[in-house]
This record gives structure tokens, sequence and C-alpha cells, in this order.
């Protein structure tokens, strides 16, 4: 992990299961291009080349899902990837779906 990630996983006291998930966000950071209209056949073989179970974005648009147990803290991942994000490639906008059940 980066200096950044570090800090976020030590303010946020994250969990082992949460600091993992932090770990792939920010290796698939540093290999996708984080643009509009990029290959997605290029950017999938980017992530399988790491993370084979990836097979598909579903979308028209690098894509990815993290799946945690409840109880595990998943807004509170939610908001390290943000900070993340918002901290090293500046992304200042993001979309939050969050199902009702």
């Amino acid at each position: 992990m980066d200096r950044i990630s570090t800090s976020i996983k030590n303010r946020l006291s994250l969990r082992v299961p949460q600091t993992e998930s932090l770990k792939i966000l920010v290796d698939l950071v540093g290999k996708l291009t984080l643009q509009k209209d990029v290959d997605l056949q290029t950017e999938l073989d980017k992530v399988r080349n790491t993370y084979p179970t990836c097979t598909d974005f579903e979308r028209d648009f690098p894509s990815v899902c993290f799946a945690l147990a409840t109880g595990v803290g998943k807004t509170r991942l939610m908001g390290a990837f943000i900070a993340y994000l918002y901290l090293t490639k500046g992304i200042k906008n993001f979309f939050v779906l969050s199902p009702n059940w």
C-alpha cells in the first residue's frame, strides 16, 4: 500500500477485509486508464491478468464489485475508496447505489 492508502486505512481504522479491498482498489487504479472512451477489452485484460475471476465489466465502462460479509463495514470502505480516488486522482464525482433490502 502507498502512503495515502495507509493513511486512510489508519484514520478509518479499517478491518482486515476492508484493508484487503482497499489494496485491490489501489492495485486497479495503478493499472487501469481512468478516463472516458477507453478500450474496454484492453482494460478488462489488465484486470484479468491479476484477478482472473473477473470475466466481464457488465457495463460500457470499467466496473468492479467488492463483496464483503454483513457487518464488516461496507459504508466505511466506500468512504475509504472515495477518499483514495479523490486524493490520488482528483476524482470529485461519485455515484453510490445502495439498494433498499
